[in-house]
């Protein structure tokens, strides 16, 4: 069984981040009328579809580890 680890927002963590960005996550917050940022614990394990297929993509990866895109070019795009 695989867990992950995931851990609840600190405002501190806001301050680290651009008035632009603050805005972009507290507007996405408003639009999608999310109101409680508690873990349901029970919904952090993964389902045996999501296990294939990360397995798919794990063995995909090692087959071929330059396909892809790094992390660094992901993040580019995003902060577009």
């Amino acid at each position: 069984m695989m867990q992950l680890a995931i851990q609840e927002p600190k405002i501190e963590q806001f301050f680290n981040h651009s008035k632009d960005e603050i805005i972009k996550a507290l507007k996405f917050i408003v639009d999608n009328n999310i109101r409680d940022f508690g873990i349901n614990k029970s919904n952090l394990e993964l389902s045996i579809e999501q296990k294939e297929e990360l397995d798919v993509r794990i063995k995909s990866l090692h087959k071929n580890p330059l396909m892809g895109r790094s992390w660094n070019e992901i993040k580019n795009t995003i902060s577009r």
